[in-house]
Parts: structure tokens; sequence; C-alpha cells
């Protein structure tokens, strides 16, 4: 028998992970289908949710501007729009 036990998914979580990979270019922005968007909200304390409501913005500390996108694959619902090399200052 595994002592693994099923975790309720953390979506924004897991797209902050995707976001700031390791070896990726900084994130500019995030688009997400508008389904996804309300679950991902609904998951979140009060507070949190209304930070990111009011301003737009996912992940700390500054947070990566959230746009809702409903032209988006269902799958996975998201995508990171991604720094170019040129528009990071040296």
């Amino acid at each position: 028998m595994s002592s693994v036990h099923w975790v309720r998914p953390d979506i924004a979580g897991d797209i902050v992970a995707f976001a700031f990979a390791p070896g990726a270019a900084p994130p500019r922005e995030i688009r997400i289908r508008k389904e996804l968007c309300e679950r991902m909200l609904a998951q979140m304390p009060s507070d949190e949710r209304a930070t990111v409501v009011g301003c737009g913005r996912l992940g700390s500390p500054v947070g990566v501007p959230l746009v809702v996108d409903p032209d988006l694959p269902v799958f996975p619902g998201f995508e990171v729009v991604r720094t170019r090399p040129w528009d990071v200052a040296a």
C-alpha cells in the first residue's frame, strides 16, 4: 500500500512555478483562459484573491501581469510570455 495521498491541485502555484522555471527567460506576462482563471481564484484565500484581482498580477513579490485570453487552447489553459533577450537590461 502506498503512503502517497492525493493533494488538491494548486493552479496558481503550478503556473507561478512554471513561469519562474530555472533556466527559463523571465516571465513578461501570463495569459490564462477565463475558466481556468475563475477556478484558480476560487482556490485562493480571500486576501490573496483580492490582491490578484485588484492589481491584475500573479506571484510575488511584484508579480507578473495576468491577462485573460479566451483564445488560448483548453489545455493547458495558460501560457507564459517571456522576455526576449534584447528586452532585458544588461
